[in-house]
């Protein structure tokens, strides 16, 4: 699908930063050789080919939930799609349900109980004859390298607040290992926040915590191969997010092509192919997006950790 949209070139420079900060986490996604490698290979090609034809520039998306590139799309889909239906509840609440952590060969199971449990109480609220859930519910899970352990989550945003309140009542008698002080009910102040990855391709651990030369102590972040390819193993084919009591689905897919129309470079027909950092037209050497990596996003790009020898 092709979307022609007046924008500047300078729309390319976000997309060539995720890009360039990906590519070494996908190469180590790559080194572990699982049933995912296929995918992790079009993650890493993601558009890398831009077609210019005038000032009509196409590309073509992989559509990985792994992409950061594609996630940027899907984050702003979302948003734009469901901002109307979020500013016209009652009371919105941001909800935070959580459970014990988990290991990694339990956490596709615990993701499939924590789903039934949230279906089964929206029918037992229909039965019950009680006001229904209407909201938004989104599916979150981050990796404890200390413990190496998972801890999946649901953050929802829902109309009112009692309705919040009796949602986690609910939970902890369906969870009662669940620890209460897990569970969060809140005004919904950002409701971007709940369209934003579903998991954090970065984890901290205590025993990288360096002190500043201020006296302030800071935990550095890394990537965990292994254990981000096991949270996308455990996610296969289940929803992320889910609406619910009657709220509009929204299309969460990135498009595969998207057209651009570029108001700033000159109309011709071009071949960018990308390489390093930036997209080279390959018949001038001209480059599109003039990004340059900063020290910042190549130490964050490096920081990747095994948690076996490969």
């Amino acid at each position: 699908m092709a979307n022609d949209t007046n924008a500047s070139r300078g729309v390319f420079t976000k997309r060539a930063r995720a890009k360039y900060t990906q590519h070494k986490l996908l190469l180590s996604l790559l080194k572990l050789d699982t049933k995912y490698l296929k995918k992790y290979d079009s993650a890493l090609y993601c558009s890398s080919v831009i077609q210019q034809r005038g000032n009509k520039l196409t590309s073509r998306f992989c559509n990985q939930r792994f992409c950061n590139i594609c996630n940027r799309n899907r984050t702003a889909k979302l948003i734009k799609g469901y901002a109307d239906t979020i500013n016209s509840l009652l009371d919105p609440r941001f909800l935070t349900l959580t459970v014990k952590n988990v290991l990694g060969g339990d956490l596709r199971a615990t993701i499939r109980s924590m789903i039934y449990s949230i279906k089964k109480m929206q029918d037992l609220r229909r039965k019950l004859g009680k006001e229904k859930i209407v909201g938004i519910r989104k599916l979150e899970i981050t990796y404890s390298p200390d413990a190496n352990e998972y801890h999946p989550h649901f953050h929802f945003i829902v109309s009112g607040e009692s309705i919040a309140d009796e949602i986690i009542e609910d939970w902890l008698n369906r969870n009662p290992t669940a620890n209460r002080k897990g569970q969060d009910n809140r005004p919904a102040t950002d409701c971007k926040e709940l369209f934003k990855y579903f998991t954090k391709l970065t984890s901290k651990s205590k025993d990288d915590t360096v002190i500043l030369k201020k006296g302030k102590m800071i935990r550095l972040s890394y990537h965990y191969p292994e254990a981000i390819d096991l949270i996308f193993q455990a996610i296969e084919n289940t929803r992320i997010l889910q609406t619910m009591g009657g709220i509009k689905l929204v299309k969460e897919d990135a498009d595969e092509l998207e057209t651009l129309e570029i108001t700033d470079i000159d109309p011709d027909e071009a071949l960018w192919i990308f390489h390093s950092s930036d997209w080279v037209n390959v018949y001038t050497g001209e480059m599109l997006s003039n990004y340059n990596p900063t020290r910042l996003d190549e130490s964050k790009r490096k920081k990747i950790r095994y948690l076996q020898e490969t």
